[in-house]
């Protein structure tokens, strides 16, 4: 979708939050001709990922791209559509390519009937799903059946583990319940639930996996390369002072590990979960909500704001092609400009019925559905593979371990914190003068919070396995009469507990701080607009 791609031009200069300035755009090769801006600090994430990139390697080498599975012929497609075609015609989902306009009617007459107080029942958001929504539903159950019968028939699993494994998703949709059933349910349609709470269960958990395992194996690497090094000039000393200090050495990769692998890997993978859903909920964070009369008068450049590929000027300066003095052809263009806006139906658009805080309240359930949906997915792997056991023996255990990942909803508040500083890029930014957010943050906090929560786990874990390993040292034979815990398991368990807990409060409160006035924020934006509307003697509608 939007957030990767290729540009059009290489040395085009962007218009838009990447740069500082607000650029002149009357000169039709102005942004060819123009110096580029010296860029501000906190830009974009992936821009500035891959001009380092570019940069190292290409950029100075030999003047190539790199190309990877076609991507760039899929980027010039992509472009040849948002030049060709309206926006309304680009509004599609993804797989089944279904058009936003056949379901977004359904989905805001569910939001009306809730804000009118009217009849309001489930079987109303299942008959405004999408056909992707209902494939991704019926897919859930065939495949969740599918995997229960060969765990039962073949992979030596018990009806205990099958039970388990249903009560994984409960806990998952008991969440989905809580934030979106009861509190936001006029904020953000059970259509986008689905299709978030999917992108976190089907993409985000492999495309993390496989990250953290290459962090993992070019750290490792890295390590072993100075080592050897190292020790080529320092010789067996080097070897002694690692001795002494293994422990030390341990700790700090633990939390390297904790921060900088599990928690900036998955943070970045539900951030880039999120935006990688375009929905008929949530158009303005993508640039789709135009109109055609803007992308053809802007040339997609500024209304585009968000997205990473820049429009090309070419559709802008078609409208100088003919000669200006012709007046007969100037009114033909006039009337094929009113024709085709009537064609793409522009008037007939659904209005968006909710207030600034409600869309603000449907990215925070947005991010939250597909944080949820990431942490099932672990759920699942940590009970089956990574921590629990097989068979009757293990459930306890199994239970244990999603009881324990249950109670601590890491993913969830840090996707609550993200939605912070997303609701300040998207919303706030346009009523605001504020115009420094970008991906770092956004989720700087949800990094704090599970990067800390990570590493008191790994911490406490690593002071254990030392001391055993310090016990095994010391008495070599042992028996069963003289064993002994090398540590105070007392103590242990009661500063782990106050660790996590003390770090989910904390990050709560923050959360409930910054929620309350942001929330306060966008209310007195909405009375300023409202104020502005009645003075203009239109009635702004107050819909909650």
């Amino acid at each position: 979708h939007t957030l990767f791609g290729c540009y059009p031009v290489d040395n085009q200069v962007a218009h838009y939050a990447d740069y500082d300035g607000d650029g002149d755009d009357g000169d039709d090769d102005s942004l060819d001709s123009q110096a580029p801006r010296k860029k501000r600090k906190g830009g974009d994430f992936m821009t500035r990922s891959m001009d380092s990139i570019f940069q190292c390697c290409c950029g100075m080498l030999c003047k190539c791209w790199c190309q990877l599975f076609s991507i760039c012929a899929l980027a010039q497609e992509a472009r040849e559509a948002r030049l060709l075609l309206p926006p309304k015609m680009q509004r599609v989902d993804l797989l089944t390519h279904q058009p936003f306009h056949e379901y977004a009617k359904d989905v805001n007459d569910v939001r009306r009937r809730y804000m009118t107080r009217a009849s309001r029942t489930w079987v109303q958001h299942y008959a405004a799903l999408s056909r992707l929504s209902r494939y991704i539903l019926l897919g859930f159950f065939v495949i969740a059946a599918l995997v229960a019968t060969t765990m039962l028939v073949h992979g030596g699993f018990s009806w205990g583990d099958v039970m388990v494994l249903g009560a994984t998703f409960v806990q998952s949709f008991l969440v989905l319940v809580i934030v979106f059933g009861i509190f936001h349910r006029s904020d953000l349609s059970l259509d986008a639930v689905i299709k978030f709470f999917a992108v976190g269960f089907v993409i985000c958990v492999p495309v993390g996996f496989v990250i953290e395992g290459l962090i993992i194996n070019m750290g490792v690497a890295t390590m072993y390369s100075a080592y050897y090094v190292i020790r080529l000039f320092a010789g067996e000393s080097f070897d002694a002072w690692i001795i002494d200090y293994h422990y030390f050495l341990w700790f700090v990769g633990e939390l390297l590990n904790a921060y900088f692998v599990a928690a900036l890997v998955e943070e970045l993978c539900k951030y880039y979960g999120f935006r990688f859903i375009e929905h008929p909920d949530l158009l303005f964070l993508t640039g789709l909500d135009r109109t055609a009369r803007q992308a053809q008068t802007q040339g997609g450049v500024d209304s585009y704001k968000f997205d990473s590929q820049i429009v090309s000027e070419f559709s802008r300066t078609l409208e100088h092609d003919d000669d200006p003095n012709d007046r007969s052809k100037k009114r033909t263009r006039d009337q094929k400009k009113a024709s085709l806006k009537r064609r793409d139906g522009d008037d007939d658009e659904e209005p968006d019925l909710r207030t600034l805080r409600q869309q603000a309240a449907a990215i925070t359930t947005g991010m939250i559905s597909v944080a949820v949906g990431l942490a099932c997915a672990e759920n699942c792997l940590y009970v089956f593979f990574l921590g629990g056991t097989a068979g009757s023996a293990g459930i306890g255990a199994e239970l244990v371990i999603l009881l324990f990942r249950s109670i601590f909803p890491v993913h969830a508040l840090s996707a609550a914190m993200q939605s912070i500083n997303m609701i300040r890029k998207f919303i706030e930014e346009k009523h605001t003068d504020d115009k420094h957010v970008g991906v770092g943050k956004i989720v700087l906090p949800a990094i704090l919070l599970h990067g800390t929560f990570d590493a008191i786990l790994m911490s406490i874990n690593t002071y254990i396995e030392a001391q055993w390993d310090k016990y095994y040292e010391n008495y070599e034979q042992y028996d069963d009469d003289s064993f002994e815990v090398p540590y105070n398991s007392v103590l242990v368990n009661i500063l782990a507990w106050a660790g996590i807990v003390g770090v989910m409060v904390v990050s709560f409160i923050w959360y409930h701080i910054k929620n309350h006035y942001q929330m306060l924020s966008l209310a007195s934006i909405e009375q300023k607009y409202q104020s502005k509307a009645k003075r203009s003697g239109f009635d702004a509608p107050n819909l909650v």
